[in-house]
């Protein structure tokens, strides 16, 4: 059974975080009425994050809530391809075999979507008219998995979302809105791997995998630390008794040497200099990490006005709800509520 009601629930659920968002409805203009997280660990089960949802949005018993829901479902994927020219775009066999030997994506076991890089559109292959394309998707049993674990914590997506999209768009849009006319560097980070993007100008010029995430960094911790075993490096890792601001650059070494030298190939390529970095929502302990990066690459963190930004886009806060101090990483959740397509390029 599906709960009646009238107030509107956005969530972004990540591996870390669960970000969340009551307001007035789906329909725009929207009201902010309440915004809070859940950060997951091992104190947080589907039984506790559902009687959470339950007091949180008054619904009780065996129904479940109609939510928008983003997730970062495991194995997603999204890749950055330019063809050779319009014409290749258009044969949908030629994609196909794109995703199989480039990317390494088998199309019969993955939901893909091929997107416009240039505006984020549905690709359409009877009027290409760009070369320009971004593959993104997620396995299916992956997809199943993530809408299980959302009716499992009471809630039933109306619209359930690839965050690692919704966010770009996201990005993209306030660029255009705040008229950034240099290149931003989006970072999206995970225990497993990363996925790099270029946002410039509203449109994606860059997106590719990092095979490694922060699972790397326990075996450096622990010899650092001197602790036992990496398993006492995580469990530390993730505490929030320990500052690891000063050996930050140290643990981070491996993944910076790789964004360095993914935007020093774009810098040449385009001649552009990227000078800020978005790094996609991380619980508040893990601060140090974008700061980090952001020093070691010269950037400046991306930190969107959100008051302004999400009134352009008709929603406002409501009596209550404090914007300004927000960690930029809401923007995962907050790109959810845009229209960007309707706003055009203006």
């Amino acid at each position: 059974m599906l709960k009646s009601h009238s107030k509107g629930l956005f969530v972004d659920v990540s591996e870390f975080s669960i970000l969340i968002a009551k307001t007035s409805g789906y329909s725009h203009p929207i009201v902010l009425e309440e915004l809070t997280q859940i950060e997951l660990g091992a104190d947080q089960t589907p039984d506790t994050i559902r009687a959470f949802f339950e007091d949180f949005v008054d619904f009780k018993g065996r129904g479940f809530y109609i939510s928008r829901c983003g997730v970062k479902p495991s194995g997603r994927f999204v890749r950055y391809y330019e063809a050779e020219s319009v014409a290749k775009v258009k044969d949908s066999r030629v994609l196909t075999e794109v995703l199989r030997s480039d990317f390494g994506v088998n199309p019969e076991s993955n939901n893909v979507s091929i997107l416009d890089a240039h505006d984020g559109s549905d690709f359409d292959f009877s009027q290409a008219k760009t070369k320009q394309l971004l593959f993104c998707g997620a396995p299916h049993e992956s997809l199943q998995a993530k809408q299980d674990e959302l009716l499992s914590f009471g809630l039933y997506p109306d619209r359930m979302e690839l965050s690692s999209i919704t966010s770009l768009g996201g990005v993209a849009d306030y660029s255009r809105f705040a008229r950034l006319d240099a290149p931003v560097l989006c970072l999206e980070l995970t225990s497993a791997n990363a996925n790099i993007c270029v946002v410039n100008r509203g449109r994606i010029d860059v997106a590719r995998p990092v095979s490694f995430g922060l699972d790397s960094i326990y075996p450096l911790l622990q010899r650092e630390l001197g602790l036992k075993d990496e398993a006492s490096a995580r469990k530390l890792f993730f505490s929030n008794t320990f500052d690891f601001t000063e050996m930050g650059a140290k643990l981070l070494r491996r993944l910076i040497k790789e964004l360095q030298a993914s935007t020093g190939f774009y810098e040449v390529q385009t001649g552009q200099s990227i000078d800020r970095l978005y790094l996609s929502y991380m619980p508040k302990n893990f601060s140090w990490v974008g700061t980090t990066i952001a020093e070691a690459l010269g950037l400046e963190i991306l930190q969107p006005k959100f008051e302004d930004w999400l009134s352009s886009l008709d929603v406002t806060a409501g009596e209550g709800v404090e914007l300004l101090h927000l960690e930029s990483g809401w923007l995962d959740l907050f790109s959810q509520m845009g229209e960007f397509q309707m706003r055009g390029d203006s």
